[in-house]
């Protein structure tokens, strides 16, 4: 279904809307730092900190006056100077080691950027030239969407899938299998699955970066997630309350992360939303792959089932938890159900993880061949490029046969 979309005029074009920010550090006292950037705020901030480790934000907003149009932080600058009577800081004076930049200004305060933007505003709109502008169309980077398309209707192996799955989770299984070989169209199926349950947090880990497209394209160009917003790490990263602000506004949220994003012993700030809330359905992409690396993985065994503990964070018999421990336990994902996608689970199988009732598909290559040839069989007046499982590649068998040599050495 994926390959048949016109992936050039399925995408819809949008721009990086740059932003102003302002912080301050006790390292100097009653100044403001005025900045923009392009990039997420919180990264910016991130890099501020190896400067000034106890910075606190105090603003952040748009630097666009129209969709075309942009301005930056020297503006800002200028209001705060000429209007607001705010003085730099001046490098002479500074004690040793302390990093200068000449953003800074004495006793400014979030209303005066507040100020500063609406003039700089009013000045584009009554063209007042007294700022200099920017056009978004040259200079900015692009952002992609996919266009929304009509409905992709599922092949019956796939809604034989969805159908276990809703009866799986009816029966009280949470913790999920479907095996399938490449090309079944796991990330449809599993979306689908999701949509049946009406999940409106949807949480996708993978230990593979490079999926990350094909979720996307999924999520916003089927005709079947009308209402559905996809987010990824840099969503999360450009604001913390990202997941929430989609969720208001749409029917639901697919979220995209990797494992390697998701270890580490620290709770990352662009995370707090995916922990602190309670996911409707944690979606294991290719989980034969990292899912079970011993690091990358203990995120995901880990994760909370509704059976468990009543808190993310477990007291010990003694009510004291070291801070590191603490840290652990926060990153505690909270799913309701977790689903598995894997191509290759033989060893998986192996194990006692998942019990006959919790595998919700069994799909092999041959499974696949056998259906696409019934269906030929069984509609032999139909065209055949309208047989569900058309476009998968023939199966060739081959076999082998040992012979026996007998060499004669003659002496």
């Amino acid at each position: 279904m994926i390959e048949n979309l016109d992936l050039i005029e399925g995408l819809i074009i949008g721009r990086v809307r740059p932003k102003i920010y302002a912080f301050s550090t006790n390292t100097l006292p009653n100044y403001l730092k005025v900045g923009d950037t392009y990039r997420p705020v919180t990264r910016r901030l991130q890099e501020w900190r190896k400067h000034y480790p106890d910075l606190q934000q105090h603003f952040e907003g748009s630097a666009s006056v129209t969709d075309d149009v942009y301005f930056r932080d020297h503006s800002v600058h200028h209001f705060l100077s000429q209007d607001r009577g705010r003085h730099r800081l001046d490098r002479d004076g500074l004690g040793p080691g302390i990093y200068y930049s000449n953003e800074f200004f004495e006793d400014a305060n979030s209303d005066d950027v507040h100020m500063a933007i609406e003039d700089i505003r009013h000045d584009h709109q009554h063209e007042g030239g007294r700022y200099v502008f920017f056009d978004a169309s040259q200079r900015l980077r692009k952002t992609f969407h996919y266009a929304r398309g009509d409905e992709w209707t599922p092949r019956p192996n796939q809604q034989q899938a969805v159908d276990n799955f809703v009866a799986a989770v009816d029966a009280g299984r949470t913790n999920l299998l479907m095996y399938a070989v490449m090309r079944f169209g796991k990330t449809f199926t599993s979306l689908l699955c999701a949509k049946e349950i009406q999940a409106q947090t949807v949480l996708v880990v993978s230990a593979k970066a490079d999926v990350k497209g094909e979720w996307k394209q999924t999520v916003e160009s089927a005709g079947n997630f009308s209402g559905h917003v996809f987010l990824d790490a840099d969503d999360l990263l450009a604001d913390r309350n990202a997941i929430a602000k989609a969720r208001d506004q749409n029917d639901s949220v697919v979220v995209f992360l990797t494992l390697q994003d998701l270890q580490g012993d620290e709770l990352k700030e662009k995370h707090q939303e995916v922990f602190s809330d309670e996911i409707d359905l944690l979606i294991v992409d290719e989980t034969h792959f990292g899912a079970r690396a011993e690091k990358y993985g203990a995120v995901l065994r880990e994760a909370k089932q509704p059976a468990e503990a009543e808190s993310a964070i477990v007291k010990t018999e003694d009510d004291r938890i070291e801070l590191a421990d603490a840290q652990d336990r926060l990153k505690i994902l909270d799913a309701k159900i977790r689903l598995h996608l894997s191509g290759s689970p033989y060893r998986i199988l192996m194990g006692s993880e998942f019990e006959p009732e919790d595998i919700i598909a069994f799909v092999q290559f041959a499974d696949i061949v056998r259906e696409q040839e019934l269906w030929d069989q069984e509609n032999p007046d139909e065209d055949e490029w309208k047989n569900p499982y058309f476009g998968f590649p023939q199966m060739i068998r081959f076999g082998s046969r040992l012979v026996g040599l007998l060499i004669l050495t003659v002496t």
